[in-house]
């Protein structure tokens, strides 16, 4: 009994120390009043079965010659065919700056090119289960996901973020979005977020060997502007 009650804390502490650092990655923003933009991603991964994502992303829109920044916290959990949890990624990335609001990059998933993209950079940690974990990569890539043996790391992070999921099914670096390349939409597409990790892994893709990033992507479930 005193062993069940024992779990039941350490797993009750874990889950509070998490979501303090959520309340920490927020509270900043709502407390000084500044221009910013709160997202949410929770629920289903768009491209890996069976893989449930929380990513929390706190925008700080720069004015006049400021840089626009952005923080976020992300985590990643994959299940087996059982239910059973056989993987997951803890991620922070402090201090992004946001390179572009208009990068496009080819999709294999969907076929398309998305457009109109927020792309933020900048310096991270993460974190993994100590599992040398099998799979193909969004459906595409067979990889062995990153393994930090369950302690936190520094490496390059990045964010995606499209709010009006639109695209094009042409390259719009070879042919610009316009009447031989029209701006498209999909009722079924919803604005989304990915939060990933640069750690080494080389994939060949149609542009070429390109280092893929490692992380979840999910439709957002909150956009606030505050």
């Amino acid at each position: 009994m005193v062993m069940k009650k024992k779990i039941k804390v350490t797993k009750a502490l874990i889950a509070a120390s998490f979501l303090i650092g959520i309340i920490a990655l927020v509270t900043p923003v709502i407390a000084c009043g500044t221009n910013g933009i709160l997202i949410i991603g929770k629920g289903d991964d768009l491209d890996l079965p069976r893989a449930k994502n929380l990513i929390i992303g706190k925008i700080e829109l720069g004015e006049g010659d400021e840089p626009t920044t952005a923080r976020v916290i992300f985590h990643q959990k994959l299940y087996d065919e059982s239910s059973k949890k056989v993987y997951a990624m803890k991620g922070i990335l402090k201090e992004g700056l946001l390179q572009t609001k208009y990068y496009h990059f080819f999709c294999p998933i969907f076929g398309v090119w998305f457009i109109n993209v927020w792309l933020v950079t900048g310096e991270g940690k993460y974190k993994t289960t100590d599992t040398d974990l099998d799979l193909t990569y969004r459906n595409w890539f067979p990889i062995t996901m990153p393994n930090t043996e369950g302690k936190f790391v520094p490496a390059p992070m990045l964010m995606l973020l499209s709010p009006t999921a639109e695209y094009c099914l042409l390259d719009p670096g070879t042919t610009p979005p316009g009447p031989d390349n029209p701006v498209l939409t999909n009722p079924e597409w919803h604005a989304w977020v990915l939060a990933a990790v640069l750690c080494g892994i080389m994939v060949e893709t149609l542009m070429g060997t390109v280092e893929l990033p490692i992380g979840p992507v999910s439709y957002l479930t909150r956009y606030i502007e505050i």
